[in-house]
């Protein structure tokens, strides 16, 4: 019996790198093709300033991205994250408004603001994960009403008004640098590392890949999937809160819309475009697919939203890329099949 086991094991992993080292490798063209097109279209395209734009921007809706994925991976969806994110923000600016309503806004006030963030992120992933994992209740059912009640807590609180001017000191999460290269980018390498290496080399990483491919043998193996879907879900949660931080860090201001137009979309392309499917993950395929959909913004933004018409052609763009990614998903699925 260990050896049928280890013999699972070691196939999954092999399946898993192999199927990750394919779509990484064409996202990686793809990334080469993109830029080069937007390069040589666009004058503004190749400079520092728009870099470092897009690895700003990318930070925030990657980690976002990342938690769908596992999500995804074990069957799932969380259409809470942008949400979730947005609620964390709140009471972290909530926390700070009220030191500084007392002059007392200091590096550890900041920081205990960021440690309350996450664990409110932490906390709308337990709840999902209680919902899906020990109720039964569907992930799309369960995070769909979990999105309505963070997106209504928060606007209670505010009162649906923009939360503006947090002190300077919250800004150096969302705009400082190492280096050159923006804080918020390094967070999301470092986290794309961690989650690549846990999944990878971890027993906790198998069997999240077990849940996910056969959630029946798993629990006949001796897994407990309730609980992996728990842990999955509250990671999902704590990856919006850290991308809460930094939205706020990066504008100084909080909003409980932000992003809800287009950041779900945005991480189920991220989702399907680096092929994750259940029990297949890769954080490195979720990274450069974080990076193609970033850049494909910032090029349409500069070469379309200035000209007559750019907001349809951006949209019409947009809804076209979405539906070839989901056609090119599914002939890949069949291909592999």
């Amino acid at each position: 019996m260990e050896n049928r086991s280890n013999g699972l094991f070691v196939a999954v992993k092999q399946r898993c790198a192999r199927i990750a080292g394919q779509r990484s490798f064409l996202l990686v063209g793809l990334l080469v093709v993109i830029v080069t097109i937007f390069g040589v279209t666009t004058s503004r395209f190749l400079t520092y300033p728009m870099f470092r734009v897009i690895m700003s921007q990318c930070a925030e809706i990657g980690l976002m991205g990342l938690g769908m994925s596992l999500a995804w991976m074990i069957n799932g969806v969380d259409l809470t994250v942008n949400d979730a994110a947005n609620l964390s923000a709140l009471t972290a600016a909530l926390v700070i408004q009220q030191f500084a309503s007392q002059g007392q806004i200091s590096s550890s006030s900041v920081f205990l603001s960021y440690c309350i963030a996450l664990l409110t992120g932490g906390i709308c992933g337990v709840v999902n994960g209680i919902l899906i994992g020990y109720l039964d209740v569907p992930p799309i059912l369960a995070t769909l009403g979990g999105l309505s009640l963070y997106r209504g807590i928060s606007v209670a609180v505010t009162g649906g008004k923009t939360l503006a001017g947090l002190p300077a000191n919250v800004a150096f999460i969302g705009q400082g640098t190492v280096f050159q290269i923006p804080i918020p980018f390094v967070i999301f390498i470092i986290v794309s590392l961690l989650i690549f290496i846990s999944l990878k080399y971890t027993v906790f990483g198998f069997q999240v890949k077990m849940v996910g491919i056969n959630i029946k043998a798993a629990y006949f193996s001796g897994i407990n999937y309730r609980k992996i879907i728990m842990i999955v879900y509250t990671l999902s949660g704590i990856l919006a809160g850290l991308a809460g931080i930094i939205i706020m860090g990066r504008t100084r201001s909080v909003a409980y819309e932000y992003g809800t137009q287009v950041y779900i979309v945005f991480t189920l392309l991220i989702t399907n475009l680096a092929g994750i499917s259940a029990g297949e993950h890769s954080a490195i395929a979720v990274f450069m697919a974080t990076l193609v959909l970033q850049i494909l913004s910032t090029g349409f933004y500069l070469r379309f939203m200035t000209l007559p018409g750019g907001p349809f052609f951006n949209n019409f763009l947009w809804g076209l890329f979405l539906v070839t990614i989901l056609v090119l998903a599914q002939l890949f699925k069949r291909a592999r099949q």
